[in-house]
């Protein structure tokens, strides 16, 4: 928000407005970031979700298309039925979360995201499965390995 404010003030300063922005601290106050919230009720303030450098660059429309290229082929080859058909998602949760800046984003949207940095200290990772006919198993959790000395 503070940045959205800055360039507020910005844009009133290269188009030279009479505003009355704070020059000192040279961005709009809250008052302005309040009522342009209520001038396009279709943006909301939202903490995005964590995405990683790597991630976003994998998701594309390609490589989408070739995932569900071979998902057909596969299901068309062994001739795969829904109860035979399981989808496994997974989610790193972060033991020593570092608190997300909030962003604009449009009303309505399920999603958003900002990239991190891969390293942000230790997770758990959590692990659900289950069918295309409804059948699921127990979600998993999945704790950082510990160094052991080996019995001998």
């Amino acid at each position: 928000m503070t940045e959205c404010r800055r360039l507020e003030f910005q844009l009133a300063e290269l188009k030279e407005f009479d505003h009355p922005l704070n020059k000192e601290l040279a961005m709009a106050g809250k008052d302005w970031m309040q009522s342009f919230l209520r001038r396009h009720p279709e943006l909301s303030i939202r903490t995005p979700e964590a995405t990683s450098g790597a991630r976003a660059m994998g998701f594309n429309k390609v490589a989408v298309a070739n995932f569900f290229n071979l998902l057909i082929e596969t299901v068309d080859k062994y001739q795969l039925t829904a109860d035979k058909i399981y989808n496994m998602d997974e989610i790193g949760v972060s033991v020593n979360p570092k608190g997300m800046s909030k962003i604009i984003a449009t009303k309505g949207k399920r999603q958003v995201g900002a990239l991190t940095s891969g390293a942000r200290g230790e997770t758990i990772t959590l692990e659900i499965c289950f069918s295309a006919s409804g059948a699921y198993m127990p979600p998993m959790f999945i704790f950082g390995r510990k160094k052991c000395n080996k019995l001998s």
